[in-house]
């Protein structure tokens, strides 16, 4: 089985340990996006959660 190409999220460095960076040790994650189906079945709940999210960060002018 192939080794997955992991990312640190603390330093942003890229690793093949799937535990913690061994540069800085903070927490690693994959650095893939995940596979594409044209059947998700949580993609509706996903663009409904980003665009809450964008809603947050934009401050409102009323």
């Amino acid at each position: 089985m192939p080794k997955m190409l992991q990312r640190c999220q603390k330093c942003m460095r890229y690793t093949l340990q799937k535990s913690t960076c061994p540069f800085c040790g903070g927490p690693v994650k994959t650095a893939h996006p995940p596979k594409f189906s044209p059947e998700d079945r949580y993609g509706k709940f996903r663009r409904v959660w980003k665009k809450k999210m964008e809603e947050e960060k934009t401050p409102s002018k009323t």
